[in-house]
């Protein structure tokens, strides 16, 4: 390129040359910077020196600060942008892409020499450990893009994305050298510490981790540098040793134990580190609830069948306590016999046992039937199925009525909800009992007809009618609950007529609601004729007379099943 210029001097009022080179008149006449030259600062230090085009700093040129170079490189309208150096204390701290005066493209960042002082000798003697900071992508100054990043040591450090000079993305970390081997010397990499993904310079996301002898030592979700989520922990060998919910990096929550061998040892509850053992308040507990059980009248079946899977998941327990594999169970129950039997007073008391047992994680209880599970278009019952599996998930699903899924097989939506029950009992086993109810025959029936569900079931409990002396005890517990009272002549009565119930032979009979039916109206009855009193004392309002008991013999309340 040929320039029109000539050499020219120009200066400060204290006399001190501000430029020297170049120049060329513009347009008005005046003088501008045009060519190489120099310009200095008002105590003559130099502060650029290079090429000029129109006034501007364009094309190649060194920049000065207190006499100290600070750049080397290319420029583009006063700014630096292309191909430079930076320089720090004399020291290069950074070379290569610039734009808009900033580090812009692929670039090279180094250490001060204060930060790899510690280290010089170590590098001084393994050439290859003469490393950089930083060596990769840069956008508007800072780090982002594809890079690489070493410790001061000269070790490799990261390398994968990076995001506003943070590690941020997909990235494999190294650990800092200890105690370097010949092979990691010659290298100039350690052993992976970590392969996935980062946020703002921590483990976040999906990853793996590595001991430093190289063996994975656990993978799955992290979140601030800790595992937290589902993730798997690994023995030396390589076989799992936890499969389950983390926090912080600790066992917590649901999960699965394995011994070396690959045999499970324990499936259940997890709280900062250890499973959750059956401890002196925890059996307590447990009795309260099984005390519970016991007090409900009658359901001697029901109590033995609960009474013994209580047994067996507590020796399963100590069997893991010992070191010996635990028996998978299947807490997933039949209850079966006639309306009012108890099967869902029963169900709520399991839910509460299987948490305190390890088994759930919260024991909550959801009470659905068809209605709730089937929809009315084809794929929506699908999606209602898993609403009620979400909202169920840690605690109990009762399906009442669960035959009524399937009204024949032709049934296309009951199908469907099977289909999406079946998927969540296996996606779920470890954190959801489901208990199908229903009347004896159709329960079975029902089973038969579908395999897979009947393939999930092993525990079976049946509930049978109460006897007259036990609907009796219940009539009893319900006066005792809501404080009313009653003499030994309305008793007789009472005996006498629930004695007359043929409880054996009536079809579907709803047992313990009719009862509560025949409370109801009891009540009613003696509320009618309190109501006629002008003056009702507090030993009334709790009381029911023999009149209240002919009352209703009248009205044949004990022929009728409600």
């Amino acid at each position: 390129m040929t320039h029109n210029y000539e050499e020219k001097e120009f200066f400060y009022a204290n006399g001190i040359v501000m430029y020297r080179g170049g120049v060329k008149k513009n347009d008005f006449g005046h003088d501008i910077y045009d060519g190489k030259g120099t310009i200095f600062d008002q105590e003559g230090d130099l502060l650029f020196e290079g090429e000029f085009v129109n006034h501007m700093k364009q094309g190649n040129g060194i920049m000065y600060l207190k006499g100290q170079m600070i750049y080397q490189g290319e420029f583009i309208q006063n700014k630096k942008q292309g191909n430079g150096i930076l320089y720090k204390d004399g020291k290069i701290f950074y070379e290569g892409q610039f734009r808009n005066d900033l580090m812009d493209g692929y670039g090279t960042l180094y250490y001060e020499e204060d930060v790899i002082a510690p280290f010089k000798e170590l590098r001084m003697q393994n050439l290859q450990l003469h490393q950089p900071q930083y060596e990769g992508d840069f956008v508007h100054g800072m780090k982002k893009g594809k890079g690489t990043q070493y410790y001061p040591s000269g070790f490799l450090q990261y390398k994968g994305d990076f995001m506003w000079n943070d590690m941020q993305g997909a990235g494999r970390l190294y650990y800092a050298p200890e105690k370097p081997t010949a092979e990691e010397l010659a290298t100039g990499i350690t052993k992976l510490q970590y392969e996935g993904y980062f946020f703002e310079d921590l483990k976040h996301g999906k990853g793996k981790v590595y001991s430093r002898q190289g063996v994975l030592e656990a993978e799955g979700q992290f979140k601030e540098d800790a595992m937290t989520g589902k993730g798997t922990l690994y023995y030396a060998n390589g076989q799992a040793k936890y499969i389950g919910e983390l926090v912080n990096g600790d066992k917590h929550g649901r999960g699965d134990f394995y011994n070396e061998e690959g045999k499970i040892i324990y499936s259940g509850e997890f709280i900062d580190g250890e499973r959750l053992r059956i401890t002196p308040e925890v059996e307590r507990e447990i009795e309260k609830l099984q005390a519970q059980l016991d007090g409900l009248v009658g359901l001697l079946n029901a109590k033995k069948e609960l009474h013994n899977l209580i047994n067996l998941i507590k020796i399963q327990s100590l069997r893991v306590d010992h070191g010996l594999t635990s028996f998978p169970i299947t807490y997933y129950l039949v209850f079966s016999g006639n309306p009012g039997t108890g099967k869902t007073t029963v169900a709520r008391i399991i839910g509460q046992i299987y948490k305190h047992l390890g088994v759930l994680s919260s024991g909550h209880f959801v009470e659905t039937d068809r209605a709730g599970l089937v929809a009315g278009y084809v794929g929506q019952t699908a999606l209602k199925v898993q609403e009620v599996v979400k909202k169920a998930t840690g605690g109990v699903l009762f399906i009442d009525e669960a035959y009524s899924l399937i009204n024949d097989k032709q049934d296309a939506f009951g199908k469907e909800a099977i289909d999406s029950l079946l998927k969540a009992m296996e996606d779920l086993r470890d954190d959801l009992v489901i208990i199908v109810a229903g009347y004896t025959e159709l329960m079975e029936q029902f089973l038969q007809a579908n395999p897979g569900f009947k393939s999930r079931f092993n525990h079976f409990v049946q509930f049978d009618n109460f006897s007259t002396d036990e609907l009796y005890d219940i009539f009893a517990m319900l006066c005792q609950q809501n404080d009313y009272r009653y003499g030994e002549p309305f008793a007789d009565h009472m005996r006498t007529q629930l004695h007359q119930i043929p409880v054996a032979t009536i079809t579907n009979f709803s047992n313990g609601r009719y009862i509560r039916n025949l409370f109801e109206k009891l009540v009613t009855i003696q509320s009618n004729r309190l109501i006629l009193q002008q003056h009702i004392t507090r030993q009334e309002l709790m009381e029911f007379t023999e009149i209240d008991m002919i009352q209703a013999i009248a009205e044949k309340l004990f022929d009728r099943t409600f």
